[in-house]
C-alpha cells in the first residue's frame, strides 16, 4: 500500500494518539492491580475475623470491588489494544478481535439507549492485511447510524463472514425505526466510500431493512 503525502500528518496524528492512549491505559493498569491486591489484602484480614457481624457484608463488598477491577482491567486493554492499531497505517490483524475492541468501547453508548450488540462471527475469516484502525472507523460510523436509526429496545447484528480472498462485514439493525431521525448522526457517506476505496474494498447500504456490508480483500494490492 503506497503511503500518499496527504496522508503523512494523518498518520502522524494516530501514532501521537496510539502513544499515548497506550502510556495512558498502561499507567491505569498499574493503578488496578494495586487497588486489586489491597483490595485482596483487606480480604484476608476479614476473612481472619469472621466473628466480626459486618464480615459477610464487607465480604460481599469486596467482592463487587473485584469485579468492577476485572471489568475496567479488562477495558484499558481493549483500549490499549486500540491504540496499538495505530502505531502502523497497515499490519495484520485478526478481523474478529478488531470488532471485539471496538464493540467493548462503545458497548456504554448501546446501553444508554437501550439498545444490544449481537455478534454472528465465521470462525475461519483468515487474518487481513490493512488499516486495523480505519477499518474500525468506518464500522464504528456504519454502528452509530444504525444506532440512531433505531428506537429503544432495537439490537444491531455484527456478522463476518469469509469468501473467495475477500471478508465482509454486514451491520444490521433490526428492531423499531425512529419516526424522525431528524436528531441522527450524518456521515458523509462519500468520505467514507474514498477511504474504503483506499483500502481496497467496498461499502454497500441497502435501502429499506438500512443494512450495510463492508467488504475488503484479504490482502492489499501493493
Amino acid at each position: 500500500m503506497e503511503h500518499r503525502e496527504e496522508d503523512l500528518p494523518a498518520d502522524s496524528q494516530l501514532s501521537f494518539i496510539a502513544k499515548v492512549l497506550s502510556v495512558f491505559t498502561h499507567e491505569i493498569k498499574n493503578h488496578l492491580a494495586i487497588i486489586k491486591e489491597s483490595n485482596g489484602l483487606v480480604g484476608d484480614l476479614i476473612t481472619l475475623e469472621q466473628a466480626s457481624p459486618n464480615a459477610a457484608q464487607c465480604l460481599k463488598i469486596i467482592d463487587s470491588i473485584e469485579h468492577q477491577i476485572t471489568r475496567t482491567s479488562l477495558l484499558c486493554t481493549n483500549l490499549n489494544r486500540f491504540g496499538h492499531r495505530m502505531d502502523m497505517s497497515v499490519s495484520a490483524f485478526n478481523l474478529n478481535e478488531c470488532i471485539e475492541e471496538l464493540l467493548s468501547l462503545i458497548q456504554k453508548a448501546a446501553k444508554q439507549k437501550e439498545l444490544s450488540f449481537e455478534k454472528d462471527f465465521a470462525q475461519n475469516i483468515p487474518s487481513l492485511y490493512n488499516s486495523p484502525s480505519k477499518l474500525q472507523f468506518l464500522i464504528f460510523c456504519l454502528l452509530e447510524k444504525s444506532m440512531d436509526l433505531l428506537d429503544y429496545g432495537g439490537r444491531i447484528i455484527i456478522k463476518t463472514a469469509s469468501t473467495n480472498g475477500a471478508v465482509s462485514i454486514g451491520i444490521i439493525p433490526k428492531g423499531e425505526f425512529k419516526k424522525t431521525n431528524a436528531d441522527s448522526v450524518c456521515y458523509d457517506m462519500s468520505v467514507l466510500h474514498m477511504i474504503i476505496n483506499k483500502m481496497g474494498g467496498d461499502i454497500s447500504c441497502q435501502t429499506g431493512d438500512e443494512t450495510a456490508i463492508i467488504t475488503l480483500p484479504v490482502f492489499l494490492n501493493s
